[in-house]
């Protein structure tokens, strides 16, 4: 027995003269002492044990309730035979703060796991760490500190993963490795996902570690999918904002200044992002602009970047090939909010690939690097609003390059079948046709946008404008049907005039 385990036994049933027995040569005496001590141990303690936390554990600020994830977690670790779990998302969604609390929340319940070990593959130079001094790290803490450094400074990076595995075997453990993303490649679509040449050992490690049978479990976090982990064994969870009164309690704790819809139009601006929320509540609550007041904050401004979310962003825009930038970019012309965004679509803004290219590499890529994704129920690709605003910045520094984007745009939308105009009934028979007059007029191209109000105008004006205004239709789709005849073709009518 270790000379602290001893100790620790000593203490906890009262022996005080723990250090005269060390010092005794009378074995068996010491035996008798050492057999009593444990008989005294409340053997319910035992039921009630739980592994002790990561020394390195980030801390968890600003929690919010997000209970279903925490439960997806729970029920994926402990009861399927998923050996890993890869929790992706963009920076700031709350990857780490959500794993660091899930782990508290083992901590406190009875699970099958005796030890947990965090490791963070970020620094200061945004490369991970040597694989061996992370191997290092984690038979260190998982062996309580029994395999040190020295003690494997022989070992060659095969045989420690040896002892790793090892150790995984003899008790369920619990691993995460965060900021997974660090050891992936940049700069080419088809490569997102992929480890990084220099990451050989860190791509070799996990796949013992992943394909290698034991009885513990591993957590990934990270920015861009881990495209190389099997997923036979793994499950990919992307993690998104939270929801819109996780959004308004977060905000709430800033103690600002704001009515209820103010706090729910913020947390809608930012799609839930926790961290953007914070930085802006932060924002709002110390700035004397402000001085505390969303409202003030809100109405006059168009934009939601501000210098500390951008910056997080820009980090992720620098690890795309020049294709993902591109599309990016052209495709922040549409507005996914107003009418769904197909393959087509993303297709009308790059002419200039194959369709395979596009699919298999450009998009992939992007929804690999969490930029891009597909919402099932809406049925449409969506970009994240502050990666939109991103990519609208970057087209918007070439006048020509932006003209071009609205064009296609235009061509894609006036493509779309519609009714015969003897069959229109509702506005929804008409909005690629609304979609087209705004790319149209965009691009400043005044006679298609001209012909398209002389298409639906007589129609507009012969609907019953009262439930127009007032009928299941969004605002923003209103006003551009409202402003349908602004280059003079028609004056789209008022109730009144009606």
């Amino acid at each position: 027995m270790r000379r602290e385990t001893f100790i620790d036994i000593c203490k906890a049933v009262g022996i005080n003269n723990w250090e005269d027995i060390i010092e005794r040569n009378d074995i068996k005496q010491t035996e008798l002492l050492l057999a009593a001590a444990i008989a005294d141990i409340p053997q319910d303690n035992q039921n009630d044990r739980t592994f002790p936390l990561p020394d390195n554990l980030p801390p968890v600020r600003n929690w919010v309730q997000r209970t279903k994830e925490i439960d997806i977690l729970k029920t994926t670790i402990i009861n399927s035979d998923i050996t890993a779990i890869s929790i992706v998302g963009l920076p700031g969604i709350g990857k780490t703060t959500l794993i660091s609390q899930l782990i508290r929340q083992l901590h406190t319940e009875k699970t099958p796991f005796t030890c947990a070990a965090w490791q963070s593959l970020q620094s200061a130079t945004d490369k991970a760490p040597p694989c061996d001094r992370t191997i290092d790290s984690l038979l260190f803490t998982l062996s309580n500190g029994d395999i040190t450094a020295a003690v494997t400074a022989q070992d060659d990076s095969f045989k420690k993963t040896e002892n790793l595995l090892k150790i995984l075997r003899e008790k369920p453990c619990l691993l995460v490795f965060d900021r997974a993303d660090t050891l992936l490649k940049a700069g080419e679509a088809k490569a997102a996902g992929y480890f990084a040449e220099d990451c050989a050992e860190y791509a070799w490690l996990f796949k013992q570690l992943l394909e290698t049978e034991h009885q513990s479990k591993i957590i990934f976090t990270s920015r861009e999918s881990l495209a190389e982990l099997p997923s036979t064994v793994t499950r990919e969870i992307q993690l998104n904002g939270l929801d819109r009164d996780s959004a308004i309690s977060l905000l709430q704790s800033f103690n600002l200044t704001a009515n209820p819809e103010e706090l729910a139009e913020m947390g809608d601006r930012y799609s839930g992002h926790p961290k953007a929320l914070q930085l802006v509540a932060a924002l709002i609550r110390d700035d004397t602009e402000f001085q505390g007041n969303v409202g003030i904050f809100l109405h006059p401004r168009d934009w939601l970047l501000i210098r500390d979310i951008e910056r997080a962003i820009d980090e992720m825009i620098a690890r795309l090939g020049h294709g993902e930038q591109t599309c990016l970019s052209r495709i922040s012309v549409y507005q996914t909010s107003e009418y769904p965004l197909s393959f087509a679509g993303i297709s009308a803004q790059m002419p200039e690939v194959s369709k395979y290219e596009l699919q298999e590499n450009i998009i992939q890529g992007l929804k690999r690097r969490q930029l891009l994704y597909y919402d099932h129920h809406l049925k449409s690709y969506q970009l994240h609003p502050l990666v939109r605003e991103k990519g609208e910045y970057l087209l918007n520094q070439n006048a020509e390059n932006l003209r071009t984007a609205h064009s296609e745009a235009y061509n894609y939308y006036i493509s779309i079948p519609i009714k015969p105009e003897s069959e229109w009934q509702e506005i929804e028979d008409i909005k690629p046709l609304i979609r087209a007059h705004y790319h149209a007029s965009q691009a400043g191209d005044l006679d298609a946008a001209n012909a398209i109000i002389s298409e639906v105008c007589e129609y507009l004006r012969q609907w019953n404008c009262a439930e127009l205004v007032c009928g299941n239709i969004e605002l923003p789709l209103l006003t551009e049907v409202k402003n349908i005849s602004l280059s003079g073709a028609g004056k789209m009518p008022t109730p009144q005039e009606n």
